[in-house]
């Protein structure tokens, strides 16, 4: 039982950090790339920190409480058989 709820956790911890890696790599191509058209170095990281903290904290949230609710719906199927 053990064994199934960390391979369950490594899953779900496994899709947060793929998802982190490719809003870290959106945000720096919409925040830096801004750069070629004379946006400077200091507004282009702010902005980027600012978007990395929206977004990651929204999709961290939105991937957990989605598995969660899975998770319980799945035990609640289980049981009743």
């Amino acid at each position: 039982m053990l064994e199934k709820y960390f391979t369950w956790l490594a899953e779900v911890l496994l899709i947060i950090v793929v998802g982190l890696v490719f809003i870290t790599l959106h945000s720096l191509y919409y925040s830096y790339g801004m750069m070629i058209f004379g946006e400077h170095s200091a507004a282009a990281t702010e902005m980027f920190w600012e978007s990395e903290k929206l977004w990651s904290s929204i999709y961290t949230v939105a991937v957990i409480v989605i598995a969660v609710s899975t998770q319980i719906v799945r035990s609640f199927k289980r049981s009743k058989k």
